[in-house]
């Protein structure tokens, strides 16, 4: 069992280091500028539901992750968040230090997962 999760790890690692490279990079100078957070739908919500209460109540994660699945610019919330290294909630997923927090995002299904990577990953037409 700790194999299977050490292994999902290392996948997701690997996932975010591809997006890193293939989005992030490409896109620096659109990720750089802040304007994509006049677009973001936590606009207005108190940050500290992205971070201490994130982590302190597990029974808010879920609406702050569906509040992220819908937003317009979850894409680039989680480029910022993985390139700069940051801590707390960016693009739907809870990161500590740029990396995915297995802590944090344990509360989520396998199809959820997909869900948020589709997201983050495929471009809507």
């Amino acid at each position: 069992m700790v194999v299977g999760k050490f292994k999902e790890g290392l996948f997701l690692q690997k996932m975010v280091g591809t997006f890193q490279k293939s989005f992030c990079l490409t896109r620096r100078s659109n990720v750089n500028r802040n304007e994509w957070k006049d677009e973001a739908a936590c606009l207005g919500y108190d940050t500290n539901f992205f971070f201490e209460k994130y982590e302190d109540n597990e029974n808010l994660r879920p609406a702050i992750d569906n509040l992220c699945s819908g937003c317009p610019v979850a894409r680039q919330c989680f480029a910022v968040g993985v390139s700069q290294k940051e801590w707390g909630v960016w693009g739907g997923v809870y990161l500590e230090n740029g990396k995915i927090s297995r802590e944090f995002n344990k509360h989520r299904s396998k199809p959820e997962w997909a869900e948020t990577w589709k997201n983050l990953t495929i471009d809507k037409k």
